[in-house]
């Protein structure tokens, strides 16, 4: 059974983000026809929130058609995860919210137009990111940023939460940028360290900008590297119950991606976090190596953090809130 469908439509992009998958030349595309056939096997596996997600989705001319099927076979939320650039436009905006679409998540590299250009390799982006989210949020709409996190950005980290937050964005998504052989140079020296990303969380959240619990989610840090003042970023694949729709008819778990990790040290057996974790990445390792990795031996009595992304829209600021149609008190 699945909460979430995740539809990668193809992987066409306005940006030329560095170390992007976007950037390779794969022109794979799923036609209208297939990505509404993945629709309806997501219903048939219990998904009733739809995640767009690419590539850049909005480049898609079916969007619109896209989400309005999928709000007509009872998709309560359709959220679209977007750099932001179309959603400058007033016009675009109003086609989205009248299409269904529910929430948006917009994709950050800096807190400035100098950073964030230079790792979206886009002149402009930062300008028209800024000018899309003031339009979604002046409707009153959801609207959450993902922090793609370079080791180049990590002096910025604080300031992007600061800055995105005051522009209206209510919670973040910190992913770690993952080196992959696409693009240009050493990609290598843009991983940043968990350790580093892990401080820098920690530092934003001391500013106290939210109540929210999930306020900043970490993607891939593994829960034996997160000190127990900062468990409410912990993050479970497993939980989202998302299942990937890619073109060409791939479709697979969140959960079986090697971006969320997946690989285990044999001393990882005996870590009492083993259960909520999501393993380790090999790129993460081939950089810098094991040995922050060290199994927590104490009983795991750590809180289970609760996500707005597996319980639910109206899932408030205190911590509780009910999954929407759903019982109170869901836990990731």
């Amino acid at each position: 059974m699945a909460k979430w469908l995740e539809l990668s439509g193809d992987f066409s992009c306005n940006n030329r983000c560095l170390g992007c998958y976007s950037i390779s030349g794969d022109a794979s595309r799923m036609s209208t026809g297939e990505a509404l056939e993945h629709l309806r096997h997501g219903r048939a596996e219990g998904a009733r929130w739809l995640w767009l997600g690419g590539g850049e989705p909005t480049l898609r001319r079916d969007l619109f058609a896209i989400a309005r099927a999928a709000r007509a076979m009872g998709y309560t939320r359709v959220k679209l995860q977007t750099n932001g650039m179309l959603l400058s436009y007033p016009d675009y905006v109003s086609r989205c919210v009248d299409a269904g679409i529910t929430e948006t998540t917009f994709s950050i590299k800096g807190a400035t137009a100098a950073s964030h250009d230079r790792l979206t390799q886009t002149p402009g982006c930062f300008e028209h990111l800024q000018r899309g989210i003031d339009e979604w949020c002046r409707r009153g709409l959801t609207a959450d940023g993902d922090i793609l996190l370079y080791r180049s950005g990590l002096p910025e980290f604080v300031d992007m939460i600061r800055v995105f937050h005051a522009r209206g964005l209510e919670r973040f998504n910190v992913w770690l940028f993952s080196a992959t052989e696409f693009g240009e140079g050493t990609l290598a020296d843009e991983v940043p360290k968990i350790a580093d990303a892990i401080h820098a969380i920690g530092e934003a959240l001391a500013l106290n900008l939210s109540a929210r619990t999930d306020f900043i989610t970490s993607l891939h840090t593994p829960p034996c590297t997160v000190p127990r003042g900062l468990s409410a970023c912990l993050f479970h694949a497993a939980a989202l119950e998302l299942i990937v729709a890619n073109p060409g008819g791939y479709r697979f778990r969140l959960e079986e991606s090697p971006i969320e990790g997946g690989h285990y040290l044999e001393s990882c057996i005996k870590c009492t976090l083993r259960r909520r974790c999501n393993g380790l990445r090999q790129d993460y390792l081939k950089v810098y190596g094991d040995a922050e990795f060290q199994p927590e031996t104490e009983p795991d009595d750590r809180p289970i953090p609760v996500l707005r992304d597996v319980v639910g829209l109206d899932y408030g600021a205190d911590g509780g809130g009910s999954e929407e149609g759903g019982d109170s008190g869901s836990r990731a």
